[in-house]
């Protein structure tokens, strides 16, 4: 073999080297987490400073990767196309063709591109040297390339260049693959679950999560001074609603420490609490508030409650602190409060309150009972029953049977639902 022949080897050989970086780096780059990206960059990290950069001009620097990895792999089977002719005349282009296309697929194609995507943001990281200096070489030609390349595709509607922005739809998908199949599988779900409470703080209102009027724990200020005393003594709420008239009249909210504080001032005498002292300001919010928004409310004040009011001024419930972080981690149970998963039977049949939210109950429960049609499970039932139903009526909610076991007067003490057999739908 010839210097020269062994020449054109070595010059083949490079160029492949050349092909699988081109390929890998175009595959990690493409493929790294721009979330990744920007936090490692944010943290002062050079590299990925520099990477975010490149992500700016996208469209640019994959044109110049492509036209790089073109030209080293046209080079390469040009120089083993003339060495194998040398050794086998005119049969030399078959087998150049031949051996060429398996190499490439094999060693410049499929084997860098598999490293890359199994570790992309590492890689593309590792690759920044390499991106970076593509983009300054073959720049010009890429410039080039990406003009013809908007125009061919601005007759179609289609604009170049654009980063498309991730939608919670694909936030939701994303977090729905989240530990599927680890060694954790227990961990993940209840994380999954935390990860689509965050994104529904958004979308849910105040009204999606208030106790109601009717369940609210309050101080009526024309009530017995003794009937005041007990209430301080037995509520275990750190503020308490104070109104007159059934809660037609909101007079304010009362700290109970700081009630309790006055009650043994007056050595436990109720008739020298002074309650007109201990009133303050009741904070009212819309009902249609969003829920991210009384978030940031409640971290700015000391009072961890509201009291929700309609568009007429009418107060339409209440809610804490400890509401909207449910929406997140899911039900908190404090002592005496029975745990809502607990309720379910082997049979898959379960027997709640009718004020328990049908949120809380898909939540806990992983069921897919409509959302939209009603807040609490008794308002589910009578959305489907149309009316109100009688004892032991049941009517079929997606799939679900709700039956009214318990009836209090015009209100549906207790819901007994059976779930349908199989795994629950998606929801």
């Amino acid at each position: 073999m010839t210097a020269s022949e062994l020449a054109t080897l070595a010059a083949i050989a490079v160029l492949l080297v050349l092909s699988a970086l081109f390929s890998g780096a175009e595959t990690a780059f493409t493929g790294a987490s721009r979330a990744f990206i920007t936090r490692r960059a944010r943290a002062g990290d050079l590299r990925a400073g520099r990477l975010a950069a490149l992500r700016e001009r996208k469209d640019h620097l994959i044109a110049a990767l492509l036209v790089g990895n073109n030209l080293v792999n046209t080079t390469a089977t040009a120089l083993a196309a003339g060495l194998l002719i040398a050794w086998f005349g005119e049969e030399g282009v078959l087998y150049a063709s031949l051996v060429m296309t398996a190499v490439l697929v094999v060693l410049s194609e499929v084997l860098p591109k598999t490293c890359a995507i199994q570790h992309p943001d590492r890689t593309a990281l590792a690759a920044t040297p390499l991106l970076a200096l593509a983009d300054r070489l073959l720049g010009p030609a890429a410039v080039g390339v990406t003009a013809l390349v908007r125009a061919l595709l601005a007759p179609l509607g289609v604009r170049v260049g654009e980063e498309r922005a991730q939608t919670e739809e694909e936030l939701m998908g994303a977090i729905a693959l989240h530990g599927e199949g680890g060694a954790e599988a227990e961990a993940a779900v209840e994380e999954r679950r935390m990860l689509r409470g965050v994104l529904a703080l958004d979308d849910l209102t105040v009204a999606d999560v208030m106790t109601h009027r009717s369940r609210i724990e309050a101080l009526d200020a024309d009530a017995p001074a003794e009937g005041i005393a007990a209430r301080l003594l037995g509520t275990r709420h750190a503020w308490l609603p104070c109104w007159r008239d059934g809660g037609r009249d909101l007079v304010g909210v009362i700290e109970t420490r700081a009630a309790l504080r006055a009650l043994a001032a007056a050595r436990g005498d109720p008739s020298g609490l002074d309650l007109a002292r201990l009133i303050e300001p009741a904070p009212l919010v819309p009902e249609t508030r969003p829920l991210l928004d009384q978030l940031q409310a409640f971290r700015r004040s000391r009072r961890h409650l509201a009291v929700v009011v309609d568009e007429y001024g009418q107060i339409e419930g209440l809610i804490t602190l400890h509401d909207v972080i449910e929406v997140v981690v899911g039900e908190i149970t404090e002592a005496g409060e029975p745990i809502l998963a607990d309720a379910l039977r082997g049979t898959g049949e379960v027997e709640v309150p009718g004020e328990t939210r049908v949120r809380d109950l898909n939540r806990e429960l992983d069921w897919a009972l409509p959302e939209d049609e009603a807040m609490t499970v008794a308002g589910l039932l009578m959305a489907a029953a149309r009316g109100m139903p009688k004892r032991g009526e049941a009517v079929e909610v997606a799939g679900y049977r709700l039956e009214a076991s318990d009836l209090r007067g015009r209100r549906i003490a207790r819901v007994r639902i059976v779930a349908p057999p199989g795994p629950p739908p998606q929801r």
